[in-house]
């Protein structure tokens, strides 16, 4: 079955048609849609509302979205998209669309990925998946299952709390958050690049602008110690929380996904920087009798785990009704 997936975030919606298979794939990647530094809910549904317009045939959408979604598929919240709050998209799509009626499936964008690597590996066992961005989510799948929270939303993995001195504020109000030692931000936040010496004779240093995440990578590559040292500070906490969630549930695997997952593995390859450093940070804070299972493994979907997980369980609900 092919289906028309989106993938909503805070600064673009990725968008494609997925064969749900098997094999699962991302068959036609569509232009993504970018949104503004400020966005608005309602300009996140003229870029949907324009691009289901201009498509052919459509007859299953899957949405995955920041925010925590109810199993009806309402958006309870997704505060970086002012607005974007209890909003029921299969309503509103069918409003505009009488053909989509029934056939609209929304998931937490987390979720949606932790549901895609799940579905690869046979869903059997205990799966955990950590999603890489601006913030860090991802998921947890047992029994066949995702695990859903109460109130709706994904499991809290970006909100496992790893350091209690630090001062940075998470978007749950608390600090500590793993969220905010080993997002993107984190890894700007850390770049500090060497100071020329000061000189009497001139005048204060000005501040230089904070690079892009891709700036970062290229740093990297080309041997800029500071540039490492951002990702491998960041990738120390993840190794943390990752070693947490090791020890309570004893997982089969712990996968890891998204925009930086994929940039920290093209800036070091799997086995440097922010991957490797949480991996070793994992192993050492293991329980000695689950130290065999202290790995974290690359997701092959990269950035299209949310896309390729909406659109099978988008398919698997159709299956159902």
């Amino acid at each position: 079955m092919k289906v028309h997936a989106f993938d909503i975030g805070a600064s673009t919606i990725k968008q494609g048609i997925v064969d749900t298979g098997p094999p699962s794939q991302l068959v036609t990647r569509l232009p993504v849609l970018r949104l503004p530094p400020t966005p608005t809910f309602h300009v996140v549904q003229e870029r949907i509302l324009a691009a289901l317009t201009s498509a052919a045939d459509v007859e299953l959408v899957a949405i995955a979205t920041a925010g925590a979604v109810d199993t009806d598929g309402t958006v309870v919240r997704a505060g970086a998209i002012q607005g974007y709050s209890r909003i029921h998209w299969p309503t509103l799509l069918a409003g505009f669309f009488p053909g989509l009626r029934g056939r609209v499936r929304v998931v937490n964008d987390g979720l949606a990925a932790t549901w895609a690597e799940y579905e690869r590996r046979g869903r059997t066992g205990t799966h955990v998946h950590f999603a890489l961005g601006s913030g860090i989510g991802g998921g947890i799948a047992i029994g066949g299952r995702l695990a859903h929270g109460t109130p709706p939303g994904p499991a809290g993995l970006g909100h496992i709390l790893v350091h209690p001195t630090s001062t940075v504020r998470c978007s749950c109000t608390r600090t500590g958050c793993v969220e905010t030692l080993a997002s993107v931000r984190a890894v700007l936040r850390g770049y500090q690049p060497p100071q020329p010496a000061a000189s009497p004779r001139t005048s204060p240093p000005v501040r230089t602008r904070v690079p892009t995440l891709l700036e970062l990578v290229h740093k990297t590559r080309n041997g800029d110690p500071a540039a490492r040292r951002a990702f491998e500070a960041a990738g120390y906490w993840l190794g943390i929380a990752a070693a947490t969630v090791l020890n309570i549930l004893a997982p089969d695997v712990i996968t890891v996904g998204g925009g930086l997952a994929q940039a920290a593995e093209s800036a070091a390859g799997p086995d440097g920087g922010y991957l490797a450093a949480a991996q070793r940070a994992m192993r050492e804070r293991a329980v000695p009798r689950l130290a065999d299972r202290a790995v974290l493994t690359p997701s092959p979907y990269g950035a299209n785990g949310p896309l390729i997980g909406a659109a099978l369980l988008a398919a698997t609900s159709e299956g159902d009704g």
